[in-house]
């Protein structure tokens, strides 16, 4: 679901910011995909109001991915209100009636014969819609390797639901589940993990909460992403991968997070699937993609394949070097490339 901000904060106020953890997701798989001439084969759905301003759809349009916009001059486009304060405080409202998008819309607009071939698909949504979508996409199989990344509604993402959350992640798709550090404490009913030892014990309370085949990836601010592969079938063991922050030791480039964990998931998502499941391409995707997104208010600029003036390609070769990750910038392409 697109959405269109209004932004406060005591000193400022900002209008028409394009919005929307689905948004973001997009903007985050955008990053990665501009590198490979994939941007294209993005798929997503923009509802378009009466009130809908032509500079939304310029940034848009600078992305080049496989938008699909429906105009509709009788409503007015989704929009939120987000108040920022001190002490981390955000309070959030909508400002008009929201438009949701289902498998339905996606059929309608891509085709089932596309929806079928779909690799992955991100949800930003409750356990129960969770699930709909998933029994609603079964008549839609065509990839053995479909996998689904979800991330649970923030606020129903606690202890209350634990047991629908836990159902989600026993089905027999393919699903990454993504809380971020405080929501995971949330869901367990444990304090937010303040380093990254925390942020490790909590990710393993997955372990036994998801099935052998499904995966949890934890994202944890400027600790980065702790991921949590599926269950070795030789030794029970699972994988456990940590990828730092990209500007972990470059704060002062960070100047709004609001988005940086969707973005991180588009970048996930896609570098999962091109990787055909290599946790530690994926979260490096995800970092460099969740970079861009909080250095401005809004979106990063998109310029040729630049985005704030630094390819994807380089920010990568900045990243591995700058934490010493042990791969080359070849061995992430490499792996990347295999699944175009």
């Amino acid at each position: 679901m697109f959405i269109l901000d209004e932004i406060y904060t005591s000193k400022e106020s900002f209008h028409d910011v394009v919005g929307g953890g689905g948004m973001f997701a997009v903007l985050g798989a955008s990053i990665v995909a501009s590198a490979y001439g994939l941007s294209r084969q993005l798929r997503w759905i923009v509802d378009r109001g009466s009130d809908f301003p032509s500079s939304a759809t310029d940034i848009l349009e600078s992305w080049e991915t496989g938008v699909v916009y429906r105009d509709d001059s009788s409503r007015l486009t989704t929009r939120a209100w987000n108040l920022y304060g001190e002490n981390d405080l955000r309070q959030f409202k909508y400002l008009s009636e929201k438009k949701r998008i289902d498998v339905g819309d996606w059929v309608a607009e891509f085709g089932a014969d596309e929806v079928a071939s779909m690799r992955v698909f991100h949800l930003l949504c409750v356990d129960d819609r969770a699930s709909s979508f998933l029994n609603s996409l079964r008549p839609y199989e065509g990839s053995d390797d479909r996998v689904f990344v979800w991330e649970p509604i923030p606020d129903l993402c606690d202890s209350a639901r634990r047991d629908e959350i836990r159902a989600v992640m026993n089905r027999e798709e393919t699903i990454v589940v993504s809380p971020n550090a405080e929501e995971g404490a949330r869901l367990f009913g444990v304090p937010e993990p303040l380093d990254l030892e925390q942020c490790a014990n909590l990710l393993g309370r997955f372990d036994d909460f998801v099935s052998d085949k499904n995966m949890c990836v934890l994202r944890c601010g400027k600790l980065g992403s702790l991921a949590l592969g599926a269950r070795n079938r030789q030794s029970g063991l699972r994988q456990v991968v940590h990828m730092p922050a990209y500007h972990s030791r470059s704060a002062s480039q960070v100047l709004d997070p609001t988005g940086g964990g969707n973005t991180f998931l588009g970048g996930f998502s896609l570098g999962y699937a091109l990787s055909h499941g290599d946790l530690a391409v994926a979260s490096i995707c995800g970092n460099i993609a969740a970079a861009c997104a909080i250095e401005q208010l809004g979106v990063p600029k998109r310029e040729g394949d630049m985005w704030n003036g630094k390819t994807f390609l380089a920010r990568l070769d900045h990243y591995l070097k700058e934490f010493q990750l042990g791969y080359t910038i070849e061995d992430i392409s490499k792996a990347l490339e295999a699944g175009v």
